[in-house]
């Protein structure tokens, strides 16, 4: 087993600062869409669904890095539990903002959602780069050959659920990026910080930092501007 680094590593607050940014785009101009100012096909269309799959790679990386960080060596129930609790109650929020927002498309396992399941299914994976990296390119394998869908395991109850939800992320394959994640929290050329030339620059260690309650805030405000700007016009 590769040695795992004690040290905060800068790189990967950046990836998480760019997943922040991107997911604040990407969002503005869905709004912008949803106004009515733009007929771009996001979230769905060619180019923004790929946008998309970056922003969520980037995110579920460094969930994998973060949970080999804490727990790689040995599981820290009290810090485990702590921040998933948080998850979740953020995972509600949603869930209810949603239900209020688009009731027709409402969120039921978006981003926090799945967080919440796949840092529950992978932490025990957290001492094991090698296994993580094995079962998490069997997972995208698995999926792109078709022996499992998106939608798992939502299938038997898809009649109680929206045909269409907002902010989708399957299990399969993202669960995988997650492992994917512990493993690279192993390597060396990884923990040596490849960006660490860049300075720990207060933006990027605040965002970092932060990311969770600046995923809840964003978008509802964001919406509640461009509602108010719609109002008074």
């Amino acid at each position: 087993m590769n040695q795992l680094s004690s040290n905060r590593v800068f790189t990967v607050d950046f990836m998480r600062f760019l997943a922040i940014v991107l997911m604040v785009i990407f969002h503005f101009i869905y709004d912008l869409r949803f106004f009515g100012y733009v007929e771009w096909d996001t979230p769905d269309g060619e180019g923004w669904r790929q946008f998309r799959q970056v922003i969520l790679t980037l995110f579920f990386l460094c969930v994998g890095f973060s949970l080999a960080a804490v727990h790689g060596r040995g599981f820290q129930a009290k810090s485990f539990f702590k921040r998933l609790s948080l998850v979740i109650l953020g995972s509600i929020a949603v869930t209810i903002s949603s239900l209020i927002m688009a009731p027709q498309n409402w969120i039921f396992f978006g981003v926090l959602q799945f967080i919440a399941v796949a840092s529950m299914l992978t932490v025990g994976f957290a001492r094991y780069p090698r296994i993580s990296f094995t079962l998490g390119i069997a997972i995208f394998v698995v999926f792109n050959l078709g022996w499992v869908t998106s939608m798992w395991p939502f299938q038997p109850i898809a009649h109680l659920l929206p045909a269409y939800t907002n902010d989708y992320v399957g299990l399969f394959p993202w669960t995988g990026m997650v492992l994917i994640g512990i493993w690279l929290a192993y390597q060396p050329w990884f923990i040596r910080d490849p960006l660490a030339k860049l300075g720990n620059r207060p933006a990027v260690m605040f965002a970092s930092k932060h990311s969770l309650i600046i995923y809840l805030v964003h978008q509802p405000i964001m919406f509640a501007v461009f509602g108010l700007i719609q109002w008074l016009g």
